[in-house]
C-alpha cells in the first residue's frame, strides 16, 4: 500500500496534482483539494482556525487516500446501491454500508445519520486499511446538503468521469 506524507496546508492551492477544490458550505475557513496522485486520490482539507479563548490562529489539515477508482466506486455504490430499494437491487434493508476492495485496500462508503451534529444525513468515505495514529480508520463525512445542493457531488463526478476516460 502507497503511503503519502500530510500535505502542507499553506501550499495545497499550488500544488500540481489538485486537480479541484470546494470551499465548505458551512465554514468559510475550510477548503476541500481534491488531487490525483499516479493511481491514487487524495481528499484534504485545510482550515484557518483561531482559538476563541486564546485568540491565537493556525491552520489545520487532513487527509485521506486511496486507490482513485475507488471514487467511481463510491459514486455507483451511492447511486445503485444506496438510492434503491433492495427490490431494485440496492442495500438489503438495515444495512447502512457497503464495502468493496480496491487495488488491494479496503473502502468502504457509510451512510451517516447525524453528520451536521442536528440528525442531517450524510456519506462517510472510509479507508478501512489506513489508519489514524489511534487506531481508527481514515474517513471523510460529507453531509448531504454540502453534497447534494453545495455542489460537491458535480465536482466529485466530473473527477470520476475524466478517471473513467482515463483524463487523470
Amino acid at each position: 500500500m502507497r503511503q503519502f506524507t500530510e500535505i502542507n496546508p499553506l501550499t495545497i492551492a499550488q500544488d500540481p496534482r489538485v486537480v479541484a477544490s470546494i470551499q465548505d458550505d458551512r465554514n468559510e475557513h475550510k477548503t476541500y483539494y481534491f488531487l490525483i496522485d499516479h493511481d491514487y486520490m487524495l481528499i484534504s482539507n485545510a482550515t484557518y482556525f483561531t482559538n476563541k479563548r486564546t485568540g491565537e490562529s493556525k491552520w489545520l489539515h487532513y487527509q485521506i487516500e486511496f486507490p482513485k477508482q475507488g471514487l467511481v466506486w463510491f459514486l455507483d455504490s451511492m447511486q445503485h446501491r444506496f438510492f434503491k430499494t433492495e427490490a431494485e437491487g440496492g442495500l438489503p434493508k438495515g444495512v447502512f454500508h457497503d464495502k468493496t476492495v480496491m487495488n488491494g485496500e479496503r473502502i468502504k462508503l457509510g451512510r451517516a445519520f447525524n453528520a451536521d451534529g442536528n440528525r442531517g444525513g450524510g456519506y462517510a468515505f472510509v479507508t478501512l486499511d489506513r489508519k489514524e495514529s489511534y487506531g481508527a480508520a481514515k474517513e471523510y463525512l460529507f453531509t448531504d446538503q454540502f453534497l447534494f445542493n453545495g455542489g460537491l457531488i458535480e465536482i466529485l463526478q466530473d473527477i470520476a468521469n475524466k478517471i473513467q476516460r482515463g483524463e487523470l
